[in-house]
């Protein structure tokens, strides 16, 4: 296995219990824990959140990683960042648009072409003993997930998904990126949708939706932890 982690970040932000040099220590803790527990991988950071980070964060964390994209300053991001203060609208909308514009620029770029296995992790966790790289190696051509979660709310409210795929870690076979980038791009506008008629649609019930269903391998751990960033409440999936 050839692998690419791809952190989602989000520095500097308005949300959540942890303090920005919390966040910034965090996201370090989850690379020295990708360089742990994947040794050959390459590590893409990925920034997008509505408040740039200053050059003292950029020079930190661009040393630690192979490739920085910093989206901050978009003025669509912008735009999600100051529309509300529902945290979850801002971190499931900013994260799908810019995701799916990250990858179409890495595929375009020829990046992808350089590795076999694609993981998306949320920035701030850190892969623990649990993560197996051993195994991808059986499964080349499955996009594997954390086992499906039941919604924590009813079908009416989110469009009739009754299950969820949980975003933190997941991965792909980099061949396979062109389904990920349209699962993300039409979650992008079912979620917009569905927001704007009252109901809510996330990244989790997003992938569970939009990702092909017979590329999918379910595993009961996928060996990531760390601390959710609304309550600071600890998990590990």
């Amino acid at each position: 296995m050839n692998p690419l982690f791809i952190l989602t970040s989000a520095l500097n932000t308005k949300f959540g219990v942890h303090s920005n040099e919390q966040r910034l220590v965090q996201t370090l803790d989850s690379i020295v824990s990708i360089r742990k527990y994947c040794p050959n991988a390459k590590i893409a950071l990925v920034e997008m959140a509505g408040m740039p980070p200053t050059q003292e964060q950029i020079d930190v964390l661009t040393d630690k990683v192979d490739y920085y994209r910093n989206h901050s300053k978009d003025p669509d991001v912008i735009g999600i960042f100051n529309s509300t203060e529902n945290w979850d609208i801002v971190k499931n909308t900013t994260e799908v648009m810019v995701f799916a514009n990250v990858l179409s620029e890495l595929v375009e770029e020829g990046v992808l072409d350089r590795f076999t296995r694609i993981f998306k992790m949320s920035g701030r966790y850190q892969l623990n003993d649990a993560f197996n790289p051993a195994y991808y190696a059986t499964v080349p051509d499955s996009i594997v997930v954390l086992q499906r979660k039941v919604s924590q709310f009813p079908p009416e409210v989110t469009g009739g998904m009754k299950f969820q795929y949980m975003s933190r870690l997941w991965s792909w076979p980099a061949i396979e990126t062109d389904y990920v980038i349209q699962a993300y791009s039409e979650g992008f506008l079912a979620m917009a949708n569905r927001l704007s008629e009252g109901g809510y649609f996330d990244i989790e019930h997003m992938l569970f939706k939009y990702l092909p269903n017979e590329l999918i391998r379910e595993i009961p751990e996928v060996g990531i932890q760390g601390l959710l960033g609304p309550n600071g409440i600890a998990i590990r999936d």
